[in-house]
């Protein structure tokens, strides 16, 4: 059997692997998984996650998995995991000598493994005599001629292309060449944007390449479905770690993630460019991003994340797609002269391999584009640079190309390994392809959208989604199913005990509805029904007021920790208990609070409704209160279940089944069955909610409430939700509240409403496109109709869009998607139940007694039906009568879901909107009771939506604009924003300045004037009361202070920084109140950004520090801020000039040193982030200065003294040394000549 041969190969690979830096290697928590710690030199390990998601082909051509789950990976090591390839079929041992051998390559050389990457394996016996592994390629480690491989190591160094006699070029990049490369960015259509020094050999820069969202053609459905706004930019960001490289030297670098010193990160913001703070946090670590939010008010905090680089929908897949296979993409395209499909195409052929082992290429490579979406882009999406330009080419203009081509056409391709995804259906959000790997990897391990947020910004959304799934599943009407996601659930065969809500057979297929040709007639691609294996049973005793499981002596180990079982209720056998495994300490097993499955018609009074599941007293009491809402009656503490009263005092004995059954082993019908079961579990849409909400914005995860919900059940709703591709916003809610009037359709009252959009990005622009070609110039060029379908078929429409595949109700007027003009006729077509929708619209009616209901539903919905606007031809349909039936898909275009909710209390209140699209009279779809609906002119896009004649002319500056439509009038709102005066520089030579335009001449002059009227005193900020302040600026004398000398070492890029950084500090410093702020700086006391003179003031007058100075006559401390040539990767050194300070061994504090230096981590290595402002340093260091804990800042008795220069570097190095900190690595330049003996850097 393939899991016993896994089972054997681990065990031997246990029992056997030794290696120095491998720990804990084990089995995991389910089948398939290998767990073990790697531990790098001096640094913390790292925990690495292998799985193996199909046992059932071990040790053939099974696939391994390699992720972590550890905080603070170190980037080495991640680039290692990811790379990971060509591992199927081996078997363990092999494997973890490949992954091991791999990591201690990738760690090689660095601070975290200092080894010889050429010593030999010690996992090998004699392997200098060994051939390589049958799997491995040898060009893959061959740079010995230049060829190159995703699977390269890192290379230590840049290798840039050769030059024709051989050697290596290692000249810097002349400035001609990079105005070349963003001159034919900017000349595409794009905006460009220069961050940092990579102009005349500069190190480390940033280029962003941007271009406003409304102009890539994504129709109005899919910016809602894709959170985008028409009026933000789109920007490709990437930064230059060894200065700017052309396309060509970019062809010989490294292609691991920053071995070729280029990364890219995607995001959306308000402007074309972002500030350098912005650009060096969009690559900062996260751990960077909380320690600087620690410095920040919380009205701080929010601006820095409003003002921050946005992330886009599918920023993870792209960007890991523009990092990891944009250069390889290129190199293909250079050598072989193909497309971007075609390059792509032979990537996924060939892994990255090298090109000097192809032999033959397909001529499929060169193939055309057949994407049907070629027609309906923008020129802007489509243009490729590749072919444009022969000679020199652009590499951040090819690499803005392909973000859009994998942005805007996002549905074609798969989220996970990129590749074309081939379906019949489209689809408006972007999904994962067939492969069971990319569905495990998008559901299990991040890629998918957030369900959390779905749950709490659009429950009732989330609501209709999980009855749709139910009902489908319960009537076997799935088309797809959630394979490939390692769900490990109860063998089916609990379900035929006549205990569970769906009341079953062993098959878990209902006998009222459908015969069972019926069931799987649509599923043509089903697969061969297997036999599941036989459970296992097993048997203990329960205490069920202690929750332990009670095992005979000597029992084997049957459960792990984190395992869910299920059993019957020893008190209530109509019930079902699923429980997780909290411990296990043989002969007991402690297990959670239990989820509790009724019986159908169970009417226990302590069972709240419409829940059918319940938890006891003491779970309610050790989680949080929103979890299950349930009776609590006045006793003081009651047993889990009343009826469990006379049972309690005793252990019962009980027969248990683990959650043990793979789900991919079950036949079809099975799986539909236990998908039930897992979503009779669940709790409902609003406890979820309010779970979530109750956690704040951290640890806000279902996963985190792992006693309430089992791994394969947030599985199963996590599928649901994350493969849905059709956008539905809510419009109503069930208490009336939140309603979006403007966008409801009036005359369906009681029907709540949702608006509905489907099909691919482009399906609006191809409806459109139909108008124009069909009905232009019709007075009524579109009709509305609604379009009814059985409950259990919502499930796939949802997910595939309409179409006429499967035929429930005959064909008897033609193939087509068939619509009535009346409500009442495609409720006829909606009814699931037949028979039993008498009861399904009884609001009255038990939850639990209504088959093919998800029971923990809100909405508690019987019935569907959309409205659909439709090409007014109908002529040219396949019949007009008694129905519309249409065969043309481009010709529909889904716009509302209405669902009837039976709901006790709901109140929806019918409202006609302000603005009403005209309706043709002869073909005007009616309600229930035949009265016309008045739909609203938001129905459809702004594109057709006219605009009154007279606001037809838009007066923008000096110009006057004439609009046609809404969407005219918001392009035209859509003004580019100025350019920046820098990023205008980039494109003039060296020996030419750019003539600013007016509105730049007017800031300029206003500056200069007021630095002309500065000159007659120090500015004073025009906000400050003296009265409320002692301190009087301008009166320091600057040249009693000793200072540091002037630096040598100026960088362009922390010159540039600086300036920015002075300019704001000076704005704040203009717009606040003197003695609120609590420090000056005088911008005429300097003389070079590299060193400021700051003084402190305004202490609070209680602090013995105010009243040592006020005993001293002093009106300040006097601090010298001094920044090295790293800024701002590196912080800045402060230190106290005048008034000396008690140390702390005399009594003193206030965090500063017996040299004067400030004593804070914030100022070390150690502390500092990027993303630090001096106005938040200023804010810290006056605050420890004014802390009395431990002791107070207290000043030297005697006469007022400074502190030498010398003294303060020495201390500030003592205190690094003594706490541990990190010394920034240009502090030595900083402080050079400035100590007055060898200093000791630790």
């Amino acid at each position: 059997m393939p899991r016993k041969a896994f089972i054997a190969d681990l065990n031997d690979a246990v029992a056997n692997f030794e290696r120095s830096n491998v720990s804990g290697f084990r089995s995991g928590e389910e089948d398939g998984m290998i767990n073990f710690i790697y531990q790098q030199s001096r640094a913390g390990g790292t925990e690495v996650t292998v799985l193996v998601p199909d046992l059932g082909v071990y040790p053939s051509s099974h696939l391994y998995m390699f992720y972590t789950n550890s905080e603070h990976v170190p980037t080495e090591v991640h680039s290692a995991l990811e790379s990971m390839r060509d591992c199927t079929g081996m078997k363990v041992a092999e494997m973890m000598a490949k992954l091991v051998k791999s990591l201690d390559k990738a760690t090689a050389g660095t601070r975290l493994n200092p080894v010889d990457i050429d010593e030999p394996d010690p996992m090998f016996i004699d392997s200098d005599d060994e051939e390589l592994e049958q799997d491995e390629d040898p060009s893959d480690y061959d740079d010995d001629d230049g060829s190159w491989s995703p699977k390269s190591p890192k290379q230590k160094q840049f290798i840039g292309p050769k030059t024709t006699n051989g050697h290596i070029n290692r000249d810097q990049v002349p400035n001609g060449r990079i105005r070349h490369d963003l001159s034919l960015a900017k000349q595409t259509g794009f905006r460009v944007g220069y961050l940092g020094t990579l102009l005349n050999g500069g190190k480390d820069g940033f280029i962003s390449i941007s271009c406003r969202v409304a102009k890539l053609g994504i129709s109005d459905e899919a910016l809602q479905a894709w959170h985008l706004e028409p009026k933000q930019y789109f920007i490709v960001l990437i930064r230059y770690t060894n200065s700017y490289r052309t396309l060509e030297q970019l062809f010989g670098a490294a292609t691991s993630y920053g071995g070729s010193g280029v990364q890219i990160r995607v995001g959306l913001h308000d402007r074309y460019n972002i500030k350098l703070d912005q650009a060096i946090a969009a690559f900062t670590q996260l751990e960077d991003k909380s320690r600087s939010r620690k410095l920040m008010t919380p009205d701080g905090a929010e601006q820095s994340r409003a003002d921050s680089l946005g992330r886009v929908f599918i920023a993870r897949p792209l960007e890991e797609l523009l990092n990891d296979r944009l250069l390889p993409l290129l190199r293909y395209r250079d050598s072989l002269g193909i497309s971007w499909g075609g390059a792509e195409e032979f990537f996924n052929d060939h892994q990255g391999r090298n090109l000097n082992g192809c032999d033959e290429y397909a001529p499929k490579y060169w193939a055309p584009d057949d994407s049907d979406r070629i027609d309906t882009l923008p020129k802007l999406v489509l243009r490729d640079h590749f072919i444009e330009n022969e000679k020199e080419k652009s590499f951040p203009l090819l690499a803005m190309q392909f973000a859009l081509r994998h942005l805007v056409r996002c549905t074609e391709f798969c989220l996970v390994c990129h590749c074309k995804v081939e379906t019949s259906f489209e689809a408006l959000k972007p999904y994962v392809c067939s492969k069971p790997l990319c569905l495990y990897q998008y559901m299990s391990l991040g890629f998918g959208p957030s369900i959390e947020h779905e749950i709490i910004t659009q429950p009732h959304v989330v609501d209709l989604l999980v009855s749709f799934c139910y009902t489908s599943a319960y009537f076997q009407k799935l088309r797809h199913l959630p394979t490939g996601m390692a769900l490990m659930v109860p063998s089916p065969i609990l379900l035929s005990n006549g205990c569970s809500t769906l009341s079953v057979p062993l098959g878990g297929f209902p006998q009222a509805a459908y015969q069972l040709a019926d069931g799987l007639r649509n599923q043509p691609n089903a697969k061969k029904i297997k036999t599941a294996p036989e459970p296992v049973m097993h048997s203990a005793r329960i205490d069920v007021l202690k929750m332990e499981l009670v095992f005979s002596s000597g029992s084997e180990k049957v459960v792990f920790p984190g395992n869910w079982i299920t059993f019957e209720n020893p008190g209530h056998q109509e019930e079902r208990w699923h429980c997780r495994v909290i411990d296990v300490l043989l002969p007991t097993v402690k297990l959670s609070p239990p989820v509790v499955r009724h019986s159908r018609g169970d009417t226990n009074a302590n069972v709240a409704q419409p829940n059918t599941i319940g938890v006891s007293q003491r779970h309610l009491s050790s989680t949080n209160r929103a979890n299950i809402p349930t009776t609590i009656t006045p006793a003081a503490t009651p047993p889990p279940f009343p009826n469990l009263a006379s049972v309690a005092t005793k252990l019962q004995d009980v027969t248990f089944i683990v959650y043990d059954q793979n789900f991919d082993d079950l036949n079809d019908r099975d799986k539909a069955t236990s998908m039930c079961m897992l979503l009779d579990t669940l709790p409902g849409v609003q406890q979820m909610g309010d779970f979530l909400r109750s956690k704040g914005s951290q640890d806000a995860s279902l996963r985190n409430w792992a006693d309430r919900i089992s791994p394969a059940a947030l599985g199963v709703l996590r599928w649901i939700i994350a493969s849905n591709r059709s956008c539905i916003i809510q419009v109503d809610s069930t208490d009336g509240s939140a309603r979006k009037s403007e966008e409801r359709v009036s005359g369906m009252a009681g029907w709540m409403q949702f608006r509905f959009a489907q099909g691919a990005p482009d399906k609006e622009q191809r409806f459109i496109t139909s108008i124009q070609e069909t009905t232009a110039a019709a007075k009524y060029p579109t009709l509305f109709a609604w379009h009814g379908s059985p409950l259990h078929n919502w499930h796939g429409i949802v997910r595939e869009g309409l179409d006429f595949k499967s035929t429930d109700h005959g064909r008897a007027f033609g193939d087509g998607c068939y619509h009535s003009l009346h409500a009442g006729t495609s409720l006829g077509y909606s009814s699931t139940y037949h028979n039993m929708g008498d009861r399904l619209g009884n609001a009255d009616s038990n939850t639990s007694t209504v088959p093919g209901r998800w029971p923990q539903s809100q909405l508690r919905i019987s019935s569907a039906i959309s409205l659909n606007e439709i090409v007014n031809a109908p002529s040219q349909f396949q019949s007009r009568s008694p129905h519309l039936v249409i065969a043309q898909l481009d010709w529909i275009q889904s716009r509302y879901l209405f669902v009837r909710c039976n709901i006790p209390g709901m109140q929806i209140q019918d409202s006609k909107p302000t603005q009403i699209y005209e309706q043709d009279p002869s073909y005007t779809p009616v309600d229930e009771s035949s009265s016309k609906i008045v739909i609203p002119i938001t129905a459809v896009s702004k594109s057709r939506r006219t605009v009154p004649k007279e606001q037809r002319e838009i007066k923008t500056g000096n110009k006057k604009v004439k609009v046609e439509t809404v969407q005219d009038v918001e392009d035209t709102a859509l003004l580019s924003d100025e350019t920046d005066l820098e990023d205008i520089e980039i494109y003039f030579s060296d020996h030419e300045k750019p003539e600013p335009n007016p509105e730049h001449a007017s800031k300029a002059k206003g500056k200069s004037k007021a630095k002309g009227k500065s000159k007659a005193g120090p500015p004073v900020p025009s906000k400050t009361d003296l009265k409320k302040t002692d301190f009087e600026p301008g009166k320091l004398d600057y040249k009693t202070l000793p200072l540091l000398q002037p630096p040598s070492y100026a960088t362009s890029m922390a010159t540039k920084a600086l300036q920015k950084e002075l300019a704001s500090t000076i704005k704040v410093q203009d717009t606040n109140s003197l003695h609120e702020l609590g420090w000056y700086l005088n911008l005429e006391l300097i003389s070079n950004v590299y060193q400021w003179i700051i003084e402190l003031h305004s202490f609070e007058q209680h602090l013995p520090l105010a009243k040592d100075m006020k005993s001293k006559n002093l009106k300040s401390v006097v601090m010298e801020v001094r920044f090295g040539k790293n800024y701002p990767m590196s912080p800045p050194f402060v230190r106290v000039i005048r008034p000396r300070f008690l140390s702390f061994m005399q009594g003193g504090g206030g965090h500063v040193t017996a040299g004067g230096a400030l004593c804070m981590e914030l100022l070390t290595n150690s502390g500092w982030s990027a993303v630090n402002n001096i106005e938040s340093v200023l804010l810290q260091v006056r605050l420890a200065m004014s802390s009395t804990d431990p002791k107070p800042a207290r000043l030297e008795p005697g006469p007022v003294r400074d502190y030498n220069v010398g003294e303060a570097v020495e201390a500030f190095v003592r205190a690094c040394n003594a706490h541990g900190w990190e010394v920034p690595a240009d502090f030595r330049a900083m402080s050079a000549g400035a100590a007055s003996g060898p200093i000791v850097f630790s």
